[in-house]
């Protein structure tokens, strides 16, 4: 049998696109540190006397990564302290899911060649790339292996538990701050936004 409309789990579209340019906060701000220059148009930095100047895109796309990085960081962060409403479960088996740091940082190495902001050709093929390698990583359902996550100590784990109160097991992949382990601990599983937290029980 083919399933050609799987239904694992699948983050919000609009919560994904968020997780995703938070992502390429270190490729934008390579590209906002080499875009600094002395040009005749752009918006002035530093001081007068220097005549420096970065382009509106250069300073738009990384405070855009920017104000995503930040909405995820605080929200994955609330969501994986304590949410009402969740299940309570032990945790019987666990494996945490690494992700290719290659895949991701790769791109990043498109920040240290000769990319600049200068003509829209070059804005508009970064654009391309970018819808693209969005496109690749939603199919692939590879977003929560975003590696500013590890920066903000959230991991992605792969886990097998019981629910309290009942004889079924369920599994799962979840996003956990901290590291998950097997015990009789009772925590709670919850899915938000498309996304199951582990966390622990108030």
């Amino acid at each position: 049998m083919i399933d050609h409309n799987p239904k694992d789990m699948a983050p919000a579209i609009w919560f994904e696109a968020l997780i995703f340019l938070s992502s390429y906060y270190p490729l934008f701000l390579i590209l906002l540190i080499r875009d600094v220059d002395h040009k005749v148009e752009g918006i002035s930095v530093g001081c007068v006397s220097l005549e420096l100047s970065i382009s509106g895109w250069a300073l738009s796309l990384f405070l855009l990564s920017s104000l995503s990085s930040l909405i995820v960081g605080t929200m994955v962060r609330k969501l994986l302290m304590h949410q009402e409403g969740g299940t309570s479960v032990k945790v019987k088996k666990v494996n945490q899911i690494r992700g290719d740091m290659l895949n991701y940082t790769l791109p990043f190495l498109i920040g240290l060649f000769a990319f600049d902001y200068e003509d829209y050709q070059s804005i508009a093929s970064l654009l391309i790339f970018l819808v693209f390698i969005f496109s690749f990583v939603r199919k692939e359902q590879i977003s929560l292996l975003n590696p500013m996550f590890l920066l903000m100590g959230v991991r992605l784990y792969d886990v097998e538990y019981k629910e309290v109160g009942r004889a079924a097991i369920g599994n799962g992949t979840v996003l956990c701050l901290g590291k998950v382990v097997e015990s009789n601990e009772i925590l709670q599983i919850k899915e938000t936004a498309g996304i199951y937290f582990i966390f622990p029980k108030k």
